[in-house]
């Protein structure tokens, strides 16, 4: 078995060389001229990184502990600026940041380039990117090599960064897993765009994509077996379904799929409704039912109960933090400051609303409140405003409780996220 190469850290935890063990991927970009800076974080752990030279400091993290949405709340409520990088297996995103706003984006994802996008949008054709391609140099880039070709203007070209950045931003929340690092500071100099939203909407339109992308995949799982319909399939969808002619997998029907997964998943949904697509059943057996020692079979369980959603179980943290201060001998009326005084935003989201005796909100009145939008934005809205309310009662109930309850409270809040996530 092929050993691991490693590297030797100039100074370890004791004042003395020590010897890491890196993955082959991160070792082939390692060289002298671009070292690697060491943060030491106790005995714990590390974090290598190679800096930039207008860095002001960085975090990093899983998202099975920290969601997209919370890394993005993280930066916009601080109005950071630098980069962000999402990474999970090949996939690898890139935001750049301007005082809490995105102005750049680069993907790994070949239909999040800016080639594929330019086709995409009808903006060039697909001999005219070929042709472009082979003129792309290292300091000659495709959107140069397209606009000084006459191929593309350059008001056609800001339109197709924007809308690029954008779909990078969107398609951040599709990713539950894998890593994220920010590394704040000065943003890269060089191409940066304004989009027409403001990132807090941005951020409610990822989210409630977020939504639909949780629901279809465990409506639509990688290994459900389809088969083209018997009509004709659309315009523009012939390859697609010459692909599910004689059935396939929903897995391998996405490989070939040009654009995000919550467009294949919505398409999908819409091709399986109006019948051009049909699901078929999994070759699978039924198991038997199970059986006592005596041959009898045993009881149906009866159905479980059915979990309490997002919005419910938010308020059941807020009566479970008001209990926590009653019971530690503290003031729970230090939980209305939030409602007497809510965060910047969230002024009109909680007009109206008391606290109940029991710590409670009156969910159905904040979304009211915020009812707008359309149903998935209030509900999108409403998550936002409960979530800010957990954050602050936790924040304020930290002074007075013992740690180890305000601990056990901050972990329920953790798996509430991580269940939304």
């Amino acid at each position: 078995m092929a050993q691991r190469p490693k590297a030797t850290p100039r100074v370890g935890l004791s004042g003395e060389p020590g010897v890491l063990e890196l993955e082959r991927p991160l070792a082939a970009s390692l060289s002298p001229g671009r070292p690697l800076v060491a943060h030491f974080h106790a005995p714990e752990g590390m974090v290598l990184l190679r800096e930039p030279a207008a860095l002001t400091g960085f975090f990093a993290g899983s998202l099975s502990s920290l969601s997209v949405e919370e890394v993005l709340g993280h930066i916009l409520s601080g109005i950071r600026s630098g980069q962000l990088i999402l990474q999970h297996g090949m996939v690898q995103r890139t935001v750049s940041f301007r005082d809490g706003q995105p102005i750049f984006a680069v993907s790994s994802v070949h239909h999040e380039r800016l080639g594929a996008v330019v086709v995409q949008l009808g903006l060039v054709t697909p001999e005219q990117l070929h042709q472009a391609l082979g003129k792309v140099t290292p300091t000659l880039r495709i959107g140069a090599v397209l606009t000084r070709e006459g191929f593309l203007s350059e008001a056609n070209l800001y339109s197709a960064m924007t809308y690029l950045v954008r779909e990078v931003v969107l398609n951040l929340f599709e990713m539950s897993e894998g890593s994220f690092l920010f590394l704040e500071g000065r943003p890269p100099e060089g191409d940066s765009v304004k989009l027409q939203e403001r990132t807090r909407d941005l951020v409610l339109q990822g989210m409630k994509r977020g939504e639909v992308v949780t629901r279809l995949r465990k409506h639509f799982p990688d290994d459900t077996p389809v088969v083209a319909g018997p009509e004709s399939p659309p315009p523009g969808e012939e390859a697609l379904f010459a692909t599910a002619a004689h059935g396939t997998t929903l897995g391998a029907l996405r490989s070939v799929w040009e654009g995000s997964l919550y467009s294949f998943l919505t398409w999908v949904e819409e091709r399986t409704r109006d019948g051009a697509l049909l699901v078929q059943q999994k070759s699978a057996m039924t198991p038997p039912m199970p059986r006592r020692a005596s041959g009898t079979f045993l009881a149906v369980p009866p159905p479980p109960v059915a979990p309490l959603g997002p919005e419910d179980r938010f308020n059941a943290l807020l009566a479970q933090i008001h209990t926590a201060l009653r019971l530690a001998g503290a003031n729970p009326d230090l939980m209305k400051g939030f409602l007497e005084s809510p965060q910047q935003g969230l002024e009109s989201a909680y007009e109206g609303v008391t606290l109940g005796p029991d710590g409670r909100v009156d969910v159905e009145r904040i979304r009211q409140n915020v009812s707008g939008g359309g149903e998935a934005l209030a509900r999108a809205m409403t998550l936002e405003a409960l979530d800010a309310f957990v954050s602050y009662a936790l924040f304020s109930a930290r002074n007075v409780l013992p740690g180890e309850m305000s601990e056990r409270l901050y972990r329920s809040y953790r798996e509430l996220q991580e269940g939304l996530s």
